[in-house]
C-alpha cells in the first residue's frame, strides 16, 4: 500500500496533468471531480446528480474519482486549495484554517429543517463559510448535507451513557483529532481519545477505546459488527463541502460557470430530502442488525445543549475571535 505522502503526490500529479490538458474556454472542458467517500454515501448521490445535470452542449465533462482514489478528505481539500484539483466534494480541514472548526460547533442546529435553512442556498451560515473559503483560494459551491452525529459503544461494553451527558465519566471515547472535539467531550465528562478514522475499527475491536463519537448512521452501519448501541446525541451536523479552486473557476468562460452553477442547483435541490431519507433508511438497517438505538429525551438534549453552548462556544470564541462567533450566534439565533 502506498504511503499517505505518496498517495497525495501521485494524486496531485494526476490532477495537474488533467488540468494541463484542459484550458479554460476551450471547446471541451474536462475537469476532475473527486470525493473521499464510497458510492453508498450521500456525497456520491449528489456528485452523480451534478454530472447528470451538466448540459451536453456545455462542453463540460467531469472525470469522476470517488472513494478517495485521489486521496482522503484532507488531501482532497489541500489539492483544491493548491490548484492541483479543480473540484471536490469533501470535508472542511481545519489544519489549514482553524476557523473551519466552526462546522463542529455543538448544537448549532436543533433539526434538519434548521440545518437546511442555515446551510442551504442563501443560508446565513453558508455566507459565513463562503468568506472563509474565499480567503483560502477556493469557491464554496455549497454544503452537502450528511447527518447528525451520535456516539456508539463497542460490542461487549456494558457501560452506555444513556443518561447523557451525565454517564460519560471514565468512558474512553474516540473523537476526531481536532481541538474542538477534545474540548467538547471533556466538557461532557468523557475521556476523549483523538484518533485518525483509519485506526478506529481496530481500536474498537481491541478495546483501545470504549466507544466513538462523531458517528453518522452510515458509519455505524459500516462498523456494525463491533458496536453495541448508538446514542443519538445530535451534538453536531456533518457537512460535506463542495469546493472549486478559485483560479480555475475564474479561468472558465462565463457560460461554463453558468452551466456548472445550474447543475449544482439541480443536484443540491433534492440533496436535503435524499439525506433525510437515507438517514431513516440506514437507522432501520442498524436496528435490524441488532444495534440498539437510544434517543435522548428533551431534558437530556436541553442539558447537553446548554452545557456545550455555555462552555464550548466561549472556548471557540477565544480561538477564532468574537466577530466570527457573533455572526454564528446571530445566524443560529443562539443569543
Amino acid at each position: 500500500m502506498l504511503s499517505a505522502a505518496r498517495r497525495i503526490l501521485g494524486a496531485g500529479v494526476i490532477a495537474a496533468c488533467a488540468l494541463a490538458t484542459a484550458t479554460p474556454g476551450s471547446a471541451e472542458e474536462d475537469f476532475i471531480l473527486a470525493t473521499p467517500m464510497p458510492e453508498d454515501h450521500i456525497i456520491h448521490t449528489v456528485a452523480s446528480a451534478f454530472m447528470e445535470a451538466l448540459p451536453e452542449d456545455s462542453g463540460l465533462k467531469a472525470e469522476y474519482h470517488p472513494g478517495g482514489d485521489l486521496g482522503d478528505w484532507t488531501a482532497l481539500f489541500e489539492q483544491v486549495m493548491q490548484g492541483a484539483l479543480p473540484m471536490a466534494m469533501t470535508f472542511s480541514a481545519s489544519d489549514f484554517d482553524k476557523r473551519l472548526d466552526i462546522t463542529l460547533l455543538p448544537y448549532a442546529f436543533d433539526s434538519w429543517g434548521e440545518a437546511e435553512t442555515l446551510l442551504g442556498a442563501d443560508g446565513e451560515l453558508l455566507k459565513v463559510y463562503e468568506e472563509i473559503y474565499a480567503g483560502l483560494g477556493m469557491k464554496l459551491l455549497g454544503i452537502v448535507p450528511v447527518d447528525f452525529y451520535g456516539l456508539a459503544m463497542r460490542k461487549g461494553e456494558e457501560r452506555a451513557p444513556v443518561d447523557f451527558p451525565k454517564d460519560g465519566e471514565g468512558i474512553k471515547l474516540r473523537v476526531a483529532p481536532v481541538a474542538i472535539g477534545i474540548e467538547l467531550f471533556e466538557t461532557f465528562g468523557f475521556s476523549p481519545v483523538p484518533m485518525p478514522y483509519s485506526e478506529l475499527y481496530t481500536a474498537l475491536q481491541l478495546g483501545t477505546v470504549d466507544g466513538r463519537a462523531y458517528a453518522t448512521p452510515v458509519e455505524i452501519w459500516q462498523m456494525r459488527d463491533v458496536l453495541e448501541n448508538y446514542i443519538l446525541t445530535n451534538d453536531a451536523f456533518e457537512q460535506g463541502v463542495w469546493v472549486v479552486n478559485q483560479d480555475w473557476w475564474d479561468g472558465l468562460a462565463e457560460e461554463e460557470r453558468t452551466a456548472i452553477l445550474k447543475a449544482r442547483d439541480e443536484a443540491l435541490k433534492v440533496a436535503w430530502q435524499q439525506a433525510r431519507e437515507k438517514s431513516d433508511e440506514v437507522k432501520a438497517q442498524i436496528e435490524e442488525a441488532g444495534i440498539e438505538i437510544v434517543t435522548l429525551d428533551d431534558a437530556e438534549m436541553a442539558s447537553a445543549r446548554k452545557l456545550a453552548r455555555d462552555k464550548v462556544w466561549p472556548w471557540m470564541e477565544e480561538r477564532v475571535g468574537s466577530a466570527l462567533i457573533d455572526k454564528i450566534r446571530k445566524a443560529t439565533a443562539g443569543e
